[in-house]
């Protein structure tokens, strides 16, 4: 059985770096691919791109797969193109960026335990939520502070 289970990794190791080198060729040959367009074609496919990213991630607020097959009409076979080329990454910052630009309207933050709402506060009009990642991003502190507004007859 050990022999078996040393075949069975050995033939996984070596998939594993066949995939790795059809990756790094395919990589270069987009590269090739980008470098031979023309100043022209370079931006109209950097605009293509971002108009439907945009509009998948921002307007329509998509997965990662609707905006692969719905928004660029992308089979499955983009899938993992996506996630190579950094998109996925990309989808999720937006995604995570979309989500704090709208918690900038909070105006009652809660939190819930295995008990239900621990603690809930209120925002006053003059106050906003403030966050911040500590000790290795390993804390999240939240701060409720006082808006200084700036009256412009007081400039």
């Amino acid at each position: 059985m050990d022999e078996d289970k040393e075949k069975a990794l050995q033939e996984l190791s070596d998939i594993s770096q066949e995939f790795e080198k059809a990756y790094k060729q395919h990589d270069v040959e987009m590269d090739d691919w980008w470098n031979q367009l023309t100043p022209n074609e370079r931006e109209a496919a950097f605009y293509s791109v971002c108009k439907r990213i945009h509009k998948g991630d921002i307007v329509d607020n998509g997965t990662y797969r609707y905006v692969l097959y719905d928004t660029f009409g992308f089979d499955g076979g983009m899938y993992v193109d996506g996630m190579n080329c950094g998109y996925m990454a990309i989808h999720n910052a937006i995604f995570d960026g979309e989500e704090l630009r709208r918690m900038n309207g909070v105006n009652r933050f809660e939190v819930i335990d295995e008990t239900g709402r621990a603690y809930t506060k209120y925002l006053a009009e003059d106050e906003a939520i403030r966050y911040n990642l500590q000790d290795d991003n390993r804390t999240l502190k939240v701060f409720i502070d006082k808006v200084h507004k700036i009256k412009l007859e007081d400039l």
